[in-house]
């Protein structure tokens, strides 16, 4: 059995948290068992919601990090905050990257700003 790990990086700012909420309940709708964890700022960190997953029985975590490129958080902190979670698998996927749906996303809100312009 697996758990899928949603990671994000984490802000001072409280936003944060609700979008890890809310990207993990619609990530609930594909998969039985999602956690979220933050890389730095947040709770609960990586590691506290991998041993959540742990404890719900999983064998496997597939850590999602919500990021656009390997950079250091990638390379280095998510695997590190990994370490202690032991007697489980850990498969790690890649980052967001370069994507066309993103494109997508993008171009919709500078249309949005575009006609929100246009009524001021």
């Amino acid at each position: 059995m697996y758990g899928v790990l949603l990671v994000l990086h984490g802000s001072k700012i409280k936003e944060w948290q609700d979008v890890a909420i809310q990207y993990a309940n619609l990530l609930r709708k594909y998969f039985d068992l999602v956690e979220y964890g933050f890389i730095e700022f947040n709770q609960p960190s990586i590691t506290e919601a991998a041993k959540k997953l742990a404890s719900n029985g999983v064998d496997t975590i597939i850590v999602v990090p919500l990021l656009f490129a390997a950079g250091t958080h990638f390379k280095r902190d998510i695997p590190k905050q990994l370490e202690e979670i032991k007697g489980v698998k850990i498969m790690i996927a890649e980052p967001i990257g370069v994507d066309e749906r993103i494109a997508e996303i993008l171009k919709e809100r500078v249309e949005e700003v575009l006609r929100s312009s246009t009524r001021s």
